[in-house]
């Protein structure tokens, strides 16, 4: 609980540095998994005390890459959502993706959440689409409907780290599913013909935070979880992020929000606080 609640807190500031960002949205993503491998590697050798290897990887190498392209659609989705919506709002939609996966883990994992859990989620539901503004799905801009796709991305890569997880520790897990992101965005980024390189000292800082703090240690602590406690809990706690994301862009970005996205928030926390273990 300690891991998953910290590693919410962190990757909280995600939609923020993505904001002042000096390359492509899909560079960005890419630098944001590069950059995670290495302090990755250095967290995966100090929890097994040994240098790290490639016979595991080897062995879960169809489910790793699986989770790194679901991870690398769900950062590329989710950083060109930033260029066409509010920090708000790509958090809270993107954060859908708790609901896809607690009916993905009773599906495919036999988790049968207690009652109150499936009322909690149908709750955190109504203050997602509440934060949304209640807007019809026919008229959400490009930014919220890549906001979706990346909620569709991200609960297909916690089932499938689910998955991982019953043998592999959180920081190895983590390190190869990110190197396989890192490398898909990569090449995406050259396809669509962005910047690629950093060109200043803050883009350059916040390529690093993105990848050594945001994903490298948020993602890490999320998968530490994950192989801990129920899928359909990590994905509740993890619905705590937009309220987050959305104060600290308000404080940072000027993004202010209007009462009827407060009151959103406010339900989604709710939702979380009813879902705890007791």
């Amino acid at each position: 609980m300690i891991a998953i609640l910290v590693g919410t807190a962190i990757i909280a500031w995600s939609g923020v540095l993505v904001r002042f960002l000096d390359v492509g949205p899909l560079a960005g993503a890419a630098w944001r998994m590069g950059l995670a491998v290495p302090a990755l590697a250095l967290w995966a050798r100090l929890v097994s005390g040994r240098r790290v290897g490639l016979a595991e990887p080897v062995a879960f190498a169809f489910p790793l890459v699986l989770a790194g392209l679901a991870f690398a659609a769900d950062v590329g989705f989710f950083h060109i959502a930033l260029t066409g919506t509010k920090v708000a709002n790509a958090s809270f939609i993107g954060n859908l993706a708790p609901i896809l996966t607690v009916a993905g883990g009773a599906l495919f994992f036999t988790e049968h959440p207690p009652p109150r859990v499936w009322f909690a989620l149908a709750l955190a539901l109504c203050g997602s689409w509440v934060m949304a503004g209640m807007a019809a799905p026919s008229k959400l801009g490009y930014g919220d409907i890549f906001a979706l796709c990346a909620a569709f991305s991200y609960a297909a890569y916690l089932l499938v780290i689910k998955r991982v997880r019953t043998t592999l520790d959180g920081p190895t897990a983590t390190l190869w599913s990110a190197a396989v992101s890192a490398i898909a965005l990569a090449i995406a980024a050259v396809l669509r013909g962005e910047i690629l390189w950093p060109h200043s000292a803050l883009g350059w800082t916040i390529v690093v935070l993105l990848g050594v703090v945001s994903h490298a240690m948020g993602q890490g602590l999320t998968s530490v979880a994950i192989g801990r406690v129920p899928v359909g809990l990590v994905a509740l706690v993890i619905l705590a992020q937009p309220p987050f994301s959305a104060l600290l862009a308000w404080l940072v970005l000027g993004e202010t929000m209007i009462p009827l996205q407060m009151a959103g928030g406010a339900v989604i926390l709710a939702a979380v606080f009813l879902a705890r273990p007791k």
